[in-house]
């Protein structure tokens, strides 16, 4: 996976560039890995790796996003409960489910992951 690709494609899924852009760098990087720890195939085609390259990008968007929402209301940390007022999936959380599904054929199904809780 070529990190510069997935880099670019985060860009244009945030708008940032410059500095911004440099500061995700760890974010971005954090995002390949896991999709590498996800990809069940061993050695992807140039289409395949770039499917994979978007999915990173879209990761790494769906973490930026998540970690900038501000708007939480409540937390509670007995029988821990959060409550936003956002109210649903965020645009970057829509978009990662529906590239997920898309690139189905290239990931493991057998992994076991907290994203709905």
């Amino acid at each position: 996976m070529n990190i510069a690709n997935v880099t670019t494609r985060f860009a244009a899924y945030t708008g940032l560039s410059g500095d911004e852009l440099l500061s995700q760098s760890a974010l971005i990087e954090s995002a390949a890995d896991y999709i590498d720890s996800i990809t069940a195939v061993e050695n992807p085609g140039e289409q395949q790796t770039r499917r994979l390259e978007n999915l990173c990008a879209v990761y790494a968007y769906r973490l930026y996003e998540t970690r900038g929402v501000s708007d939480v209301t409540s937390f509670t940390a007995g029988d821990v409960k959060i409550t936003s007022s956002a109210g649903g999936k965020t645009g970057a959380q829509a978009l990662w489910q529906e590239q997920k599904k898309l690139c189905a054929d290239l990931l493991r199904a057998d992994n076991f992951l907290f994203g709905r809780m």
